[in-house]
């Protein structure tokens, strides 16, 4: 079988080497995709965002209102429109992700001693931006308050009468006090794009030799176990470049951008191969049942570019829907995600993570366990070559 083995991944690596686009899908095309990533990522922190500040007040409070806006490291206020429709027209046009509405009567209301209300409007289809854009809004305004509030204290009834709140809240995120995208967003994406190009490089290898009708003369008179070993040999060389893409993206996250593996690298490396090893195991299922190489290329398209909505590890799936939380079960991905939190952020005990692992070795034992008997039959069977 060793032999079957060696023959076959010499096989694919001589058709690599003569096949420009087969050999691009696995070396410059996830490099081009993962590095477009990271320099679109590689701030970290979402800074000058857009908003535009419509001031009907045109007083003290709101000018301080709006300098501070505008000093606040995250956002920048790119207009100061006159009324609200041409603050929606900014909006629309993208100048803006959101529209600070100081009302007139604001500086009144202070003075007096009662509640002005700034209302803040943002645009929810860019919710990333928007979202961050309300929140540092809110926090410049409750600064601003909270002056305002000592002040007015401090002139009524003398400044030895302000007292800090006796109470306060202090908040911190979990693992990255910093807030930022990049090691988040990085450390999933990569993955992400590097699963969805190997299913992709699999399903064609296996799907080339039904669709040129090779795979009689490959392994059509083998043995069930050396025509089982030729073919772990023809995906030898994917696992091999992927693991170093995923080395790669590891290196680049932890050792470039120095964000440190909390856990344990090993685990990591480990939910690589495993989840690629998963891949696998689906893929030879999806070959095994269509033996048709476009239809396969069509599924694994479609069932590893979900894989990253439908993980749960940037979209809650503990609320959603029974098919949601299904579906999301029957990807591979899904349990490599939860690895990915527990060793490189969490700093989980390894241990915890072997479930992950398990759960990805299970879709190489059922997948293979039904699609390998049957690709392996399709190569005694004449009629069952040649499909497009």
């Amino acid at each position: 079988m060793a032999g079957a083995f060696g023959s076959a991944l010499r096989r694919e690596a001589r058709f690599l080497a003569s096949n420009f686009w087969d050999l691009a899908l696995v070396s410059w095309v996830p490099l081009l995709l993962m590095a477009v990533v990271a320099i679109q990522l590689s701030s970290g922190v979402m800074r000058g965002l857009p908003i535009a500040v419509v001031d009907q007040d045109d007083s003290a409070v709101s000018r301080e209102l709006t300098r501070r806006l505008d000093a606040a490291p995250g956002l920048r206020v790119a207009a100061r429109p006159g009324d609200m429709r041409a603050a929606e027209r900014l909006v629309r046009s993208n100048r803006a992700y959101a529209v600070v509405l100081i009302p007139a009567g604001s500086e009144r209301a202070v003075l007096r001693g009662a509640t002005a209300s700034i209302t803040t409007f943002y645009n929810a289809s860019y919710s990333t931006a928007s979202g961050a854009a309300l929140r540092e809004t809110g926090n410049v305004v409750q600064s601003l308050a909270a002056t305002l509030a000592a002040t007015q204290t401090a002139a009524t009834l003398g400044p030895g009468k302000v007292r800090r709140p006796p109470v306060a809240v202090q908040s911190a995120v979990l693992f990255n006090p910093q807030g930022s995208y990049e090691p988040q967003l990085v450390a999933l994406i990569h993955p992400a794009l590097l699963h969805l190009i190997f299913m992709v490089a699999v399903a064609s290898a296996l799907g080339r030799e039904l669709r040129d009708g090779t795979i009689g003369e490959w392994i059509g008179g083998e043995p069930p176990q050396r025509a089982a070993a030729a073919v772990a040999g023809k995906l030898a060389p994917y696992l091999a470049i992927f693991t170093g893409w995923g080395l790669l993206a590891i290196g680049y996250v932890a050792g470039l951008r120095g964000w440190p593996v909390a856990g344990s690298v090993a685990m990591l490396l480990a939910g690589y191969v495993a989840m690629y090893l998963a891949y696998v195991g689906v893929t030879l299922l999806v070959v095994g049942l269509t033996l048709t190489m476009g239809k396969a290329l069509s599924v694994a398209g479609l069932y590893a570019g979900a894989s990253f909505a439908f993980a749960g590890a940037i979209f809650p799936i503990e609320s959603a829907s029974g098919f949601a939380r299904l579906w999301s079960a029957l990807l591979p991905y899904s349990a490599f995600a939860k690895l990915l939190a527990e060793q490189w952020i969490m700093g989980a005990p390894a241990a915890q993570s072997l479930w992950q692992l398990l759960a990805m070795l299970a879709f190489l034992l059922v997948g293979g366990g039904i699609g390998l008997p049957r690709y392996l039959a399709a190569a005694r069977r004449p009629e069952s070559w040649g499909r497009r």
